[in-house]
């Protein structure tokens, strides 16, 4: 009989260290903060196609209709624009209805166009 009131003392002991163990787990793990989120890379290229639906010349701003969804890109007057009849080409060379692909990037939620290629001209 003081066998078996050993063992089961034992098992009783065992099982409040473990209780006790995993409560401190949780209360140490609860104290730490969250981890901080990870940020996009700074200067990742994304590429986005679609047909030209507007060109502001002045604000230097284009919408290009493509899968999804619409997109607004900034034209910054550095950007490189690739038409088949010039060697450097200008926004002002880019037609509503052209089909285009962009390489930009997001710049605290601004999509800046820092390529655009010609892939199509527009349909008469």
């Amino acid at each position: 009989m003081n066998v078996r009131r050993t063992i089961t003392f034992t098992m009783w002991a065992m099982l409040a260290i473990v209780i006790l163990a995993l409560a401190l787990v949780i209360r140490v793990t609860a104290d730490e903060p969250a981890p901080a989120p990870i940020p996009a890379p700074t200067g990742q290229m994304f590429i986005y196609s679609g047909t030209l639906r507007s060109v502001d010349l002045k604000a230097r701003t284009i919408i290009v209709d493509g899968s999804p969804v619409q997109q607004t890109f900034t034209v910054p007057t550095d950007a490189e624009i690739i038409v088949k009849s010039k060697p450097r080409g200008s926004l002002s060379d880019l037609m509503v209805g052209d089909g285009l692909q962009l390489k930009y990037t997001d710049d605290d939620g601004v999509h800046v166009a820092h390529q655009i290629s010609l892939l199509s001209l527009k349909v008469p």
